[in-house]
């Protein structure tokens, strides 16, 4: 399926279908910003802009530590979703699940800079600096999950996490709840996201 604006907005001229989507990061920024739909956006280029200087620093690490880490990659994709994947010509942020290759980040442990892999996560922070609020997803090969039980506690976790956050970025926001939270009403999926792949 091509991933268009009309794509974008086919949930009520607002949101993309219930789903996740696979797109490059090229395609993402010609969806998400370059669109003709957002050229009276105040914010959206700015945001990506922020969201590429966020991903500079873990390419940074990866580039410094590439014979250590053997080539491999730390970010092994994003996942985009709330109001940057919709039809809202402003957004006010970016809202992103990084997935990051665990046995990378292990690897990178201790060394210099690699502090950066604690601090990347904190969402208050990360928006103010680059207008992302990011989530961490730490990514593991796990085989099969067809086994009666999956008994590595960290794999047990990924699974969740992923299913968790695979759930989220589906749902729309409540707008009869005063909070504007998760609500019961908002368990549903009801709306798609993208994945971006680096």
């Amino acid at each position: 399926m091509p991933v268009t604006y009309q794509w974008l907005t086919a949930v009520g001229g607002e949101f993309p279908t219930p789903g996740r989507t696979r797109v490059t990061f090229a395609e993402a920024r010609n969806l998400l910003v370059a669109e003709v739909a957002f050229t009276t956006s105040n914010t959206r280029a700015d945001l990506w802009d922020g969201l590429e200087r966020y991903l500079a620093r873990f390419f940074d690490l990866e580039h410094r530590y590439n014979a250590l880490l053997d080539g491999k990659q730390l970010v092994r994709c994003l996942w985009l979703g709330g109001s940057y994947v919709s039809s809202r010509v402003d957004p006010s942020n970016i809202d992103v699940t990084v997935c990051v290759n665990d046995a990378t980040r292990l690897a990178l442990k201790g060394q210099p800079g690699s502090k950066w892999l604690s601090q990347a996560f904190s969402r208050e922070e990360r928006r103010k600096e680059f207008g992302v609020s990011p989530l961490e997803l730490r990514y593991r090969p796990v085989v099969s999950v067809f086994r009666s039980r999956v008994t590595d506690t960290e794999d047990q976790q990924y699974l969740q996490d992923r299913g968790g956050w695979d759930e989220w970025w589906q749902r729309c926001r409540d707008s009869g709840a005063q909070s504007g939270g998760p609500t019961l009403a908002t368990v549903e999926a009801m709306r798609g996201y993208l994945e971006v792949t680096i």
